[in-house]
């Protein structure tokens, strides 16, 4: 089941992508960050690019055509739904690191080093960010996803994020979770 819905998700994905270049200024004693000249409040977001003051605005999406795959699971094959969407999440996720090489060539040319995608939604980087990541990629004309009063994303497969630039290697591969501050998480680990 799991090599079926690889193939029909990759044939009907129609993967694009769009980033964009950014001065970052972090403001740690405010607990704000200056994307491209958007103030965002954010402690979680200030944590993770501190010491950056470069980077990019990226998103990327499958497409709407994973969007009728899984509706139609849902409606002739029920336990295909939930494979498909994960093979879906895994592929846009293996897209969107693809589409980071690019990213990272530009950082090595700059002895820089890339600290991993940080998406509206993450602790305490509001959702309703996803405006701002909106407005200035032009995301619904360049790759055609569009944006909910909710601020989610259709098509569903998709990924918006912001990706800081660093001098410091050091600081760029944390691991996600000891930094999250959620404290409802599944996958977060109680201390003894």
């Amino acid at each position: 089941m799991i090599d079926r819905a690889e193939k029909e998700v990759v044939a009907a994905s129609r993967p694009r992508h769009i980033y964009k270049h950014i001065d970052i200024a972090v403001n740690g004693a405010e607990g704000r960050v200056n994307l491209a000249g958007m103030e965002i409040e954010s402690r979680d977001l200030v944590g993770h690019l501190d010491g950056c003051t470069e980077g990019f605005l990226f998103a990327c999406t499958l497409g709407v055509g994973i969007d009728s795959l899984v509706k139609r699971y849902s409606f002739t094959e029920l336990p295909m739904l939930p494979i498909a969407q994960a093979v879906a999440a895994a592929y846009v996720e293996y897209y969107a690191d693809t589409v980071q090489q690019e990213i990272e060539k530009y950082a090595k040319q700059h002895g820089l080093y890339l600290r991993p995608r940080y998406s509206p939604g993450y602790g305490d980087f509001e959702l309703s960010c996803q405006r701002f990541l909106f407005d200035a990629l032009q995301i619904s004309k360049s790759i055609g996803v569009s944006l909910t009063d909710s601020f989610l994303m259709v098509p569903f497969k998709s990924i918006t994020a912001v990706i800081g630039l660093s001098k410091d290697s050091k600081q760029c591969h944390i691991n996600k979770c000891m930094t999250c501050t959620t404290k409802n998480c599944p996958f977060r680990k109680e201390s003894e």
